[in-house]
């Protein structure tokens, strides 16, 4: 009787055709940002990590163009 069981478990464990694992998930990333004029209300702001890194990106270079905007105007204006 213990043979086949030990032969069970060695046809039964899968010996040959292994599934990959899916690829990790972008994970959520919530953050908490005070609401203005407000010294105790907050906002809940939840986000993929790609897409937080698109959103800074994308500050980044807008303030990348104000910088260099501000650059090149003359100092009177």
């Amino acid at each position: 009787m213990s043979h086949l069981i030990m032969a069970f478990l060695v046809l039964g464990s899968g010996s040959g055709s292994e599934v990959a694992p899916p690829p990790p998930a972008d994970p959520v990333i919530c953050k908490r940002y005070e609401e203005t004029g407000s010294l105790i209300k907050k906002r809940k702001v939840c986000r993929t990590k790609s897409e937080w890194a698109k959103s800074s990106s994308e500050m980044q270079e807008t303030l990348n163009r104000f910088v260099e905007d501000r650059r090149t105007r003359p100092a009177g204006n």
